[in-house]
């Protein structure tokens, strides 16, 4: 599409270009959530949070805590106080449009003032340098949450800027302006050609603040032409199967800043620009449903969390509206108002301006979804088990050492886990990350050949994948890197009427090599001779293996100290069975029930 063509769609916006209710007007859909039961609880956390936000003064971010991300390598207490001034204006957003006090609005004018107080809306981890070893000329940086920024305050002010004192908007607008739109502009960014999900938070954040506060015409059309670069660089890095190998936290992210600026495009154009007539859209959509369990359980494949329920109420909303095949999940997986340390306004106000309360029950049903693209097969079982298996490569966005790797869910219970993401710092995206327990495969139900761990990088790979209904078959020694390994294909199948799941593993090894079987639990083992009973919560699971054959034993680990979560203090069991005298062409099968 050539700029005299976008021009052509974009020179005749409506002046009104807020996000639009899904069956009513926006005032309406206000009304309905202050008068509906369904919404009560909602706002009570917002109003809740406001409360807070109130009690205290706006705080700037001091020099010293800045500076620790290069000083140290921590990121937390900078990221403190940042997503404190961001979930402060959000939360007071919200407020002044729900219930239009003067005590908000005042308190919003501070929230916003401090924001453009800040010396940049880049995070330091992602700044290149903060003047310690590296002089910035300005710290105009467009990253996630520079763009995220830019995004707030534009729609901030469409929503409620009548009700703010002129000098704050001025000085606000002028901001989004100069740090973002006209630097975007400027600038080429790594981003724009990502293969994840920065390229849809960025170009969908740039975009929703363009559509609001781009100074004309043709500065907005420029833009649009610019991002749409960006937004297929986001959807071409699925696979066709619409599988997100990045994690479902990262789809939550990343889809829901792609869709909420390809709606205001969509609608404001009156459907010449759709990126929802896409089919590869319909299938990154279709993906969410597939990677939830009973009891909040997900697929946790990569920089994932326990718990991480779909953040985003109105966004499921929203896909359903546009795609008959997409389900809702029930409503109590979609997180509270807090649960959300980011505090991202653009899926915040389109929870409330697109929610319904279509919802149905959390029924128990067989299902076998193949996503062959990326090699991943997830199942779910009437009785109550789940499991997903995965083959893919190691070097994925948001990557762990996990070819092979096997979870386990029953009852609710996480019994074949996997610890998602770690402790986010500057070691854990450097070149130290494989050698943390939760990214290297030593953290993940896969075998240890001659005390070797699997490799990092796109060739360490699963290769001859096969797939039937209820199970999945691959060769993963190429995950390996080791010369003596020809081949080691893992087998891993379900029987839905049990939820029986059965491993198996084929060595062919040049010559033998120690061989060590390693399963990694959350629930507490005891060992049995040729079984572990792994008790968890809510259920017992008996992991069988041959005593003839194994010797088995079980540590404790806590790889997640530091995160802010339940889980973070809580033991990870990592049980292993090493072979008594492996030769070099042998079978091992394991069964979970």
């Amino acid at each position: 599409m050539t700029y005299e063509e976008i021009y052509a769609m974009l020179s005749d916006l409506p002046e009104n270009r807020l996000p639009a209710a899904l069956d009513v007007s926006l005032e309406e859909k206000r009304q309905q959530l202050l008068t509906k039961e369904v919404y009560k609880d909602y706002l009570a956390q917002i109003r809740e949070e406001a409360r807070k936000y109130k009690e205290e003064p706006a705080v700037a971010i001091p020099y010293n805590a800045f500076k620790l991300y290069e000083t140290t390598g921590d990121r937390s207490v900078f990221q403190g106080y940042y997503f404190r001034n961001r979930g402060r204006m959000a939360t007071l957003g919200l407020m002044v449009w729900l219930y239009e006090n003067e005590e908000d609005v005042h308190a919003l004018e501070d929230a916003l003032w401090t924001v453009c107080d800040e010396y940049t809306w880049c995070l330091p981890a992602h700044l290149g340098g903060t003047g310690l070893t590296k002089v910035q000329d300005e710290g105009h940086v467009i990253d996630l949450f520079a763009a995220e920024t830019a995004c707030t305050i534009s729609e901030i002010i469409a929503l409620v800027g009548d009700k703010l004192a002129p000098i704050v908007v001025k000085r606000a607008r002028y901001l989004v302006q100069e740090r973002v739109l006209a630097r975007y502009l400027e600038t080429t960014f790594g981003w724009e050609t990502a293969k994840h999900n920065w390229a849809a938070v960025c170009a969908g954040s740039v975009g929703v603040a363009a559509l609001y506060g781009a100074k004309d015409t043709e500065q907005l059309a420029r833009i649009v032409e610019k991002l749409n670069g960006a937004m297929e660089s986001y959807v071409s890095s699925f696979p066709e199967d619409g599988t997100s190998t990045e994690g479902i936290s990262y789809w939550t992210y990343g889809f829901s800043f792609f869709v909420a600026y390809a709606e205001m495009l969509a609608r404001l154009t009156k459907g010449k620009m759709d990126w929802f007539t896409d089919p590869r859209v319909r299938q990154i959509a279709l993906f969410q449903q597939k990677a939830y369990f009973e009891d909040y359980n997900i697929v946790k494949f990569a920089d994932c969390g326990k718990g991480d329920t779909t953040r985003w109420w109105g966004l499921t909303s929203y896909l359903k509206s546009r795609y008959d095949d997409v389900e809702f999940l029930p409503r109590d997986y979609f997180t509270a108002y807090t649960g959300d340390g980011c505090y991202r306004w653009a899926g915040m106000l389109r929870d409330l301006v697109w929610s319904n309360d279509a919802y149905p029950a959390n029924n128990k049903t067989d299902k076998c979804y193949i996503q062959k693209d990326a090699q991943w097969l997830i199942c779910n079982s009437k009785v109550g088990v789940s499991f997903v298996a995965k083959g893919g490569h190691n070097a994925e966005s948001h990557n762990h050492n996990d070819v092979g790797h096997i979870e386990m869910f029953k009852n609710g219970d996480e019994v074949l886990m996997d610890c998602g993401s770690g402790l986010y710092n500057r070691d854990y995206f450097g070149p130290k990350r494989y050698e943390q327990f939760v990214t290297s495969s030593r953290g993940h139900s896969v075998p240890i050949i001659n005390g070797q761990y699997q490799q990092p990088g796109a060739e360490f790979c699963a290769k001859d994948v096969q797939f039937g209904e209820w199970f999945i078959d691959m060769d993963i020694a190429p995950a390996y890197g080791l010369e003596n390994l020809n081949s080691l294909r893992r087998r891993v199948s379900f029987e839905k009427e049990t939820g029986k799941v059965t491993i198996t593993d084929s060595f062919d090894l040049t010559a033998p090599a120690e061989l060590t079987e390693r399963f990694v639990s959350y629930s507490v083992p005891a060992l049995e001779e040729g079984k572990v009973v792994l008790t968890g919560p809510r259920s017992t699971t008996v992991l069988t293996y041959d005593a003839a054959v194994f010797t088995a034993s079980f540590a404790e680990e806590y790889p997640l100290k530091g995160r802010k979560e339940s889980t973070a203090s809580k033991p990870v069991y990592v049980i292993d069975f090493k072979a008594k005298d492996p030769e070099a062409k042998c079978t091992f099968t394991f069964t979970a029930e």
